[in-house]
């Protein structure tokens, strides 16, 4: 069973695919779907910071995760930069095509990003540090 902290990330994720997907349905060029990239790139930050304040933290406070942390953080660092650089320079565009070239990339990096998160970083937490957690709390 995956710890609360799991289970909010992984929802986390599916969050930002949902409002993503409403960005890309209603389009970039609406007042809707410019309201909607804000949101979601607030989700993203807002998810970022939670993985870095509570699970890069947990995860190298342990010897058998500590490795995993480091590599997931540190590519995590340079993707940081990449979303959030798609995500200001979508502000003012409102051309559906250059948006749809810059979502689809983004799409593919987010996709590919959550899947190995979802594989190997978080069932690394559930069992090396998730039940220690709850119990020290």
């Amino acid at each position: 069973m995956s710890s609360t902290l799991i289970v909010n990330l992984r929802n986390e994720h599916a969050q930002m695919r949902d409002v993503l997907d409403s960005v890309r349905r209603v389009g970039i060029s609406t007042p809707e779907g410019q309201r909607q990239l804000k949101k979601a790139r607030q989700l993203i930050v807002d998810h970022l910071h939670h993985e870095d304040t509570h699970l890069y933290p947990a995860l190298r406070g342990n010897p058998q995760t500590q490795p995993l942390a480091n590599e997931y953080a540190n590519e995590m660092q340079e993707l940081s930069r990449e979303i959030l650089a798609f995500f200001d320079g979508m502000e003012r565009e409102h051309d559906d095509l250059v948006f749809a070239r810059g979502f689809g990339k983004l799409m593919g990096t987010l996709n590919k990003r959550w899947t190995r998160e979802e594989v190997r970083l978080y069932p690394a937490y559930d069992a090396h540090c998730g039940d220690k957690l709850a119990a020290a709390g």
